[in-house]
């Protein structure tokens, strides 16, 4: 992929309607329940609740200011906000219930690649896996990070190898799909190891995909990515 050379950004979100008037919608033509505090949107999703996302010029290979709008890597309803990472961005941009961006957490270059985050709003930080390190970075509201916690390896419950989802739940505890194990790991805030669990029916060969809740928590998995397992947050099954 060839290096895109900015030459300055303008970021234009705005809604035709109501968010979560659209968001009902959405959810009800999907059968979701929009009472759950936080829910994972697609760019399908997003774009029944945004009217434009946000746009960047760059420079063509011609030299030519070019206009690309930006593409949301990963989005998550949280209460009546919806968190976005966009493409090419070192933000978590926040909108409201009206569509409109309220503020934006900066997210410190060190932690590289980012491969999901979870958000912890009773207090006012984020989660951040990253990509690089197969850690987990705990970033304030403020961009600060407040502590740095995974260790690489296959052989100790608490070791990480391929950080696949993550969610945290209503007590501030981190759940992690850990790839390689294909199981649920469970950190606090601290770092602190503290359980594991996984869908029973799954063998060696499961194929979990991604992690979401608060009061409850849901993974994805199946060949098809169309189960859904519940847990309660100490990892017992529910459904």
């Amino acid at each position: 992929m060839k290096r895109r050379s900015f030459l300055k950004s303008s970021v234009s979100v705005c809604a035709a309607s109501s968010l979560f008037s659209s968001a009902y919608l959405w959810a009800k033509s999907n059968e979701t329940r929009l009472d759950l505090y936080t829910q994972r949107l697609s760019s399908d999703d997003l774009r029944q609740l945004i009217s434009q996302f946000p746009t960047l010029l760059v420079a063509s290979p011609q030299n030519t200011p070019v206009e690309v709008t930006l593409k949301p890597v990963i989005a998550r309803r949280y209460s009546n906000q919806v968190y976005i990472l966009f493409e090419l961005s070192k933000e978590i941009s926040i909108f409201n219930s009206l569509g409109e961006k309220t503020r934006a957490i900066p997210v410190p270059p060190v932690v590289g690649h980012i491969k999901d985050f979870a958000v912890d709003e009773k207090s006012q930080r984020i989660f951040v896996a990253s990509g690089n390190t197969h850690s987990i970075y705990t970033i304030g509201f403020n961009g600060d990070v407040q502590n740095i916690f995974g260790e690489f390896g296959i052989d100790l419950p608490q070791q990480l190898s391929g950080i696949k989802s993550i969610t945290s739940d209503e007590r501030g505890l981190v759940h992690i799909l850990n790839g390689h194990s294909n199981d649920v790991r469970v950190f606090d805030g601290q770092g602190v190891y503290h359980y594991s669990y996984a869908p029973r029916t799954f063998g060696k060969q499961a194929n979990l995909v991604s992690i979401d809740g608060y009061q409850t928590i849901r993974v994805l998995g199946g060949k098809f990515r169309d189960i859904v397992y519940i847990f309660d947050v100490y990892g017992k099954p529910m459904g």
